[in-house]
């Protein structure tokens, strides 16, 4: 009798590999909101806001903050596991962004 192993893999980082370098930029927000690790952000000059539904994302949160948070870090490049990024607009998805995400160097892993 044969014995088939089976494994599933959960990956729970949000690096979703080492094709791309990693590169982080500290920005200022405005306080008041917090948000999650993995948020898609929008970064107009030094400032940063989580990305609206029809707005261009170009960035992911890197930390978790609260709401008392003026100053934030996020990533600006590098490939990330598309299972770990969130929007916070309403009928917002990650997938609708991902075309403006390449376009600023930040690449998102296939679905498995």
């Amino acid at each position: 009798m044969a014995i088939k192993e089976t494994l599933k893999f959960t990956h729970e980082q949000m690096y979703g590999g080492p094709e791309k370098e990693i590169l982080m930029a500290n920005v200022t927000i405005t306080p008041g909101t917090g948000m999650a690790k993995g948020t898609l952000m929008t970064i107009t000059g030094k400032t940063a806001a989580a990305t609206t539904k029809d707005g261009n994302a170009n960035a992911v949160l890197a930390y978790d903050i609260d709401e008392k948070a003026t100053t934030a870090t996020v990533y600006v490049s590098g490939r990330f596991n598309r299972n770990q990024l969130h929007v916070t607009a309403d009928g917002d998805t990650v997938a609708a962004h991902e075309e403006q995400l390449r376009d600023y160097g930040i690449y998102l892993t296939s679905d498995v």
